[in-house]
């Protein structure tokens, strides 16, 4: 059904100090990016399951108290897979600003297609957001998101 492209023997195990440090630079690189740009971020929107622990560790660090989770999942139907948003995004929470700067963050972005979704998604409910997208590891032939206002990866 899929046809695969990666063999298993390219795909390296990281020892959670090696994710710590990849995280370490994810943060460092998004800290640099408000400090510079004066930016406030009104909230960490994880994507679930993946991005919850990077959007955990990055909204602790940052010292970001707002997370708004929101989850997708591939569904099979009719020999077509078919992504489907299954929690979070119903509406825009009353505390947050007009224009609010999201963190939206994941864990292993390959082709991007939930991440870019999620921004999608956030668009269309707060037109005027400004989305940060951070994942902590990304493949280099698909480093893009269109609907995010910028990105970065660990």
């Amino acid at each position: 059904m899929f046809e695969t492209k990666y063999k298993k023997e390219q795909f390296i195990k990281l020892s959670w100090n090696e994710y710590g440090e990849i995280l370490e630079k994810l943060l460092v690189k998004v800290q640099e990016y408000i400090n510079n740009n004066s930016i406030t971020i009104d909230a960490v929107m994880p994507i679930l399951r993946g991005g919850a622990f990077p959007g955990g560790f990055l909204a602790s660090r940052l010292k970001i108290l707002r997370i708004l989770p929101v989850q997708y999942k591939y569904f099979f139907e009719n020999e077509k897979v078919i992504l489907k948003r299954i929690f979070g995004l119903e509406s825009i929470p009353s505390d947050l600003p007009q224009n609010p700067t999201i963190l939206l963050v994941e864990n292993n972005h390959c082709f991007g297609l939930t991440a870019s979704t999620a921004a999608k998604d956030l668009k269309d409910l707060m037109p005027g957001c400004n989305i940060i997208y951070a994942a902590d590891n990304m493949d280099y032939s698909y480093q893009e998101n269109e609907y995010a206002d910028t990105l970065f990866y660990g």
